[in-house]
């Protein structure tokens, strides 16, 4: 692809953009899940802040590289705190842990068996059990078991895990929900 013909593509891209933000400009999203925002807000968003992870509380991240965001967020709850003259508050935003949670209480009950990876193997922290404060475990109250994983294939082991799912299943606990999915993939 010549220069000139991608310059028509991102010319033609950026046109789209223009329009979509006039669009919203000119209406109320009733989304739930949408927002209006302030200009502060979209200019943070449009800065490496807006797709940085930023995991856990300030000083105790589960990613590198938030100084800066820590500083932010202990301004932002100590403003939230004034405002709301609360003892307490938090600016995080809420997160895809609210997606699972709505999957664990569409489709399972407390005492389930929900299959899941370890943190240290790709997991989430929403798929632990109670002892390590994960949703599954605390807000849902679900028997988690882990997926039995190979550290040199770096993925789930199959057959431990075949193995795994018929022993629960004659003991009468099989798994009611099986996740797959990972927060961290431990190879490309």
């Amino acid at each position: 692809m010549n220069i000139r013909r991608a310059r028509k593509y991102y010319d033609k891209v950026f046109d789209l953009l223009q329009k979509h933000h006039e669009w919203f400009r000119q209406t109320i999203p009733l989304i739930a899940s949408e927002n209006i925002t302030s200009p502060a807000v979209r200019e943070a968003m449009i800065t490496d802040l807006g797709h940085r992870y930023a995991e856990g509380t300030p000083g105790e991240r589960v990613y590198a590289g938030c100084r800066y965001i820590d500083e932010i967020e202990l301004i932002t709850n100590e403003i939230a705190q004034k405002i709301f003259k609360g003892e307490f508050a938090d600016s995080r935003p809420i997160s895809g842990v609210n997606a699972n949670l709505i999957a664990y209480t569409a489709f399972t009950q407390p005492g389930d068996v929900l299959f899941a990876l370890k943190i240290p193997d790709g997991g989430h922290i929403s798929m632990a059990p109670l002892r390590v404060g994960g949703t599954a475990g605390a807000v849902r109250g679900l028997d988690v078991k882990y997926f039995p994983f190979d550290p040199e294939e770096m993925n789930i082991d199959v057959e431990k895990t075949k193995k795994m799912v018929n022993e629960l299943a004659k003991m009468g606990k099989p798994p009611k929900m099986v996740m797959f999915g990972a927060s961290v993939f431990l190879f490309p």
